[in-house]
């Protein structure tokens, strides 16, 4: 039998061919050492990065913070290690509180980050977790990459300036507390932005402009050429106020879109119905200056209109057009035609048919062709328009997105202009193209877009608005709130904006109010604007006489408030028109003749009611029932209220006013029904004398 060689002999045999050797070479135990260090450092790198880690060094520093200030409670009630929030329903996955941990606990006094308890707020903590609010990556555990855009992260902690704008991912409407969510959103409306913009909000609902940009399908009629140059160069040289954003023009380029304004205008219903041989206008020279400032302020027109004064402060509403300069802009024709009746020129104009005669257009068409600045035109010299600057022209006007705003004969409104901003909140930055030296993240990209568009590249199309610096955070706050986490939160979580129904009034007396553009300053049925009072449930209130009075010739129920009805001209047939239509079908329901015992608002119900009024409960400090002795300018005026108001209206409103008014200065007294029903029995008494005084 034949025997090989023995393992051992195999082993040990340093010619024997194959793969078993002795022993390894040199090379081989260098690599195998290299190899085997590396993997023992790679197994060691997890837990030293963990025990060196942001979080474990903050817990630390907690804990000697809570030992040093609160003793060692704190300490054996704490439990240190990763702390996790997940909701999945949300999306929402953090780990915010292992480095932040005492958010709802200990008070550590002026204890700064991370240690600070967490201010409060009117949700739960564990409800909805950090990152919905405060943005940044949640799963992080260290500062760099729970707070800081990464290359695997894109949304940053978000800068506490612009917080507001994650409660709008949830509550789409005006949010009390949240003011820059709320004036931005104001603003996004206000100045047009989502005339150009799409702005769809979670719940489907698509933002609505809220400006009134004018028609200039007839504007030849109304200004001339050399001002629509001006004009259009630089909105803000002619009106501190003007909304309107410059859109950086050459000097060709203006004086082409100025010459195809004119060139596209058409007549209006004005011109088209006046009469052939209708006697000229009335030189406004011949009209007396005194006499036409004291009308112009008689008719409070500075409620709705603003003018700079001598130091260059705009003093007056700004619900209208600044009247600076309005004499370097307005035709003297135009302007008496508008004042005889603004929805000829305009249809859709908020201002009222005021009904105003011969003598107070002149009187008021030549107080106002007297605010001019002679140097805003003085520069101004145009080459005549021919047909090749009409048609470059029309394609600036076109490429520039005019007709967004503006309704303009032959120019189609564009479609899908400008970038949707729907979720401009979320938007990836390899979509953003960033100018050198700027942070890479949204919001100060939305900021320097808004600041100034152009730097972006002068072949942009966005025009520069004039906003001021608050203005642009409340902006940028609004559009951080349009964000993919919004779109995919639960349909419960989103809280819609109200929305407004549109109610017109019927019959004579709607179209009557239409034509005095009552819905301009007052709502009814939710419907209409908030300069004056809700006039919803006026025809509970107020009684026939005074209201038929008062439509006649206005006069001041507040003495604190600038803004003031101004005198309409009504006949005594559109008084009576309005006066029924407002009696019968603005009623509040509850407010019959059963709601009071006459009987029990005698003399003595009177006497305690007085007692009430100057002892108890003061009401002298805001309102004027005597004036001679009371000194309230607050709340409306008193004297005389027993002739304005009816006895049913004052019991219900002294009894609970936010339920008549919501959002009413008055408070709730907590009145007894006794106490209530002799107030307004004191109140019955104070009528007004003939000469407008009180008793």
């Amino acid at each position: 039998m034949v025997v090989g060689p023995s393992l051992e002999e195999l082993l040990n045999s340093n010619d024997q061919p194959g793969p078993l050797r002795s022993r390894p070479s040199g090379r081989e135990l260098a690599i195998f050492g290299a190899v085997s260090l590396v993997l023992v450092v790679s197994l060691a790198i997890a837990p030293a990065k963990n025990y060196f880690s942001d979080w474990r060094h903050l817990q630390k520093a907690y804990l000697k913070l809570a030992n040093d200030r609160q003793g060692g409670t704190l300490v054996r009630n704490f439990h240190g290690g990763i702390r996790q929030t997940w909701i999945p329903s949300l999306g929402v996955v953090d780990r915010c509180e292992t480095c932040h941990v005492n958010q709802n606990g200990a008070l550590l006094g002026s204890a700064g980050q991370p240690f600070r308890k967490h201010p409060p707020i009117p949700h739960d903590l564990g409800q909805f977790g950090c990152v919905l609010c405060h943005r940044g990556q949640g799963a992080a555990t260290s500062v760099e990459e729970a707070h800081h855009t990464t290359e695997a992260w894109e949304q940053p902690l978000l800068p506490a300036r612009y917080l507001d704008s994650s409660c709008g991912q949830c509550h789409l409407g005006a949010l009390p507390g949240a003011p820059r969510l709320n004036e931005g959103r104001r603003l996004l409306s206000a100045m047009g932005c989502v005339h150009c913009h799409v702005v769809a909000q979670p719940d489907g609902n698509v933002m609505k402009p809220d400006d009134n940009p004018p028609p200039l399908v007839h504007i030849a009629e109304k200004t001339s050429r050399e001002w629509i140059f001006a004009w259009i160069k630089n909105p803000q040289a002619y009106a501190a106020s003007a909304t309107m954003p410059n859109f950086q023009l050459s000097d060709q380029d203006a004086a082409d879109i100025s010459a195809f304004l004119i060139a596209q205008s058409t007549p209006s219903a004005a011109v088209k119905n006046a009469p052939p041989t209708a006697p000229s206008a009335q030189p406004a020279a011949t009209a007396n200056p005194t006499e036409a400032a004291t009308l112009y302020g008689s008719l409070f027109c500075s409620s709705c209109h603003a003018v700079q004064n001598a130091a260059g402060n705009l003093v007056g509403g700004n619900f209208g057009p600044e009247l600076t300069r309005v004499g370097s802009k307005a035709n003297p024709d135009w302007l008496r035609r508008w004042l005889k009746d603004p929805g000829q020129y305009e249809p859709d104009t908020r201002m009222p048919h005021y009904r105003f005669d011969e003598k107070q257009i002149t009187m008021l068409s030549g107080f106002l062709l007297a605010k001019k600045d002679d140097d805003l035109l003085s520069k101004v010299h145009l080459p005549a328009a021919n047909a090749d600057s009409v048609v470059r022209g029309k394609k600036l006007v076109t490429e520039s997105g005019c007709a967004a705003c503006h309704q303009i004969n032959g120019v189609n409104p564009p479609q899908n202009f400008a970038p949707d901003l729907s979720r401009v909140g979320s938007r990836a930055l390899s979509q953003i193209v960033f100018v050198p030296g700027m942070k890479h993240n949204v919001h100060d990209y939305i900021t320097a877009k808004i600041h100034d568009p152009r730097s972006f590249g002068p072949a942009l199309k966005m025009p520069k608005f004039n906003v001021t610096d608050e203005q642009i955070v409340a902006l940028t706050t609004a559009l951080l709130a349009q964000t993919d986490r919004a779109n995919g939160l639960p349909h419960e979580l989103l809280l819609s904006a109200e929305r407004k129904p549109d109610y017109h009034p019927g019959g004579d007396a709607g179209k009557l109010m239409e034509d005095l553009r009552c819905l301009s300053c007052h709502s009814i049925n939710g419907h209409g604007g908030d300069m004056a009072p809700d006039l919803t449930r006026e025809g509970s209130s107020v009684q026939r006489a005074w209201l038929e009075e008062f439509m006649k010739n206005p006069n001041t129920l507040r003495p604190a408030l600038i803004r003031r009805m101004p005198k309409f001209n009504l006949g005594p047939a559109e008084i009576k028109t309005i006066s029924d239509y407002i009696l019968s079908a603005y009623q509040a329901p509850g407010f019959d003749s059963q709601t009071l015992d006459a009987h029990a608002m005698d003399t003595d119900a009177a006497a305690r009611g007085k007692q009430l009024f100057y002892s108890k409960y003061g009401c002298q400090a805001c309102h004027i029932a005597d004036y001679k002795n009371d000194k309230g300018y607050v709340g409306p005026a008193l004297a005389g209220v027993g002739n304005r108001l009816t006895p049913v209206w004052m019991y219900k409103w002294l009894k609970d006013p936010n339920a008549l008014r919501p959002g009413t200065l008055m408070p709730n007294l907590n009145l007894k029904d006794d106490e209530a029903r002799d107030l307004a029995a004191f109140l019955m008494t104070l009528k007004a004398k003939q000469n407008g005084g009180a008793k």
